[in-house]
């Protein structure tokens, strides 16, 4: 598998905000398809696939759709790291609602997802 300087994770949610962040994710690698790629969230409790994102990942980003919190719990249970982790409903004071993404509500989400990625990409890697 190819060396990524990011890879994007996030739990694809069932609500306004996790399906705003599935199609910002998917939008951010298509920009970028040679840094990053949208990686499995389901994949982190297998040790192989684990070790796999470890290895060829400089960096993780891990948004959460809502207060609940999944992708940071499987994350923590499993032992890996997030360089960086959203929890959107939180960050942009958005109510969990059931129902698709309005376009604006997609478009804040990508906007703060994008400069999220963009600032890993810039930081320098932790010794």
């Amino acid at each position: 598998m190819k060396k990524y300087k990011l890879f994007l994770f996030t739990c694809y949610g069932g609500c306004a905000t996790g399906a705003a962040a599935s199609k910002a994710l998917l939008r951010i690698w298509e920009e970028n398809p040679e840094k990053m790629k949208v990686a499995c969230l389901p994949a982190v409790p297998i040790p192989a696939k684990a070790a796999e994102i470890r290895r060829n990942a400089e960096k993780r980003l891990l948004v959460d759709a809502c207060a609940l919190r999944c992708g940071k719990k499987l994350f923590d249970a499993h032992g890996m790291t997030a360089d960086a982790y959203i929890e959107l409903t939180s960050r942009l004071k958005e109510p969990k609602v059931k129902r698709p993404a309005s376009r604006e509500l997609e478009e804040a989400v990508y906007s703060l997802l994008r400069k999220e990625a963009e600032m890993l990409l810039k930081a320098r890697k932790s010794l």
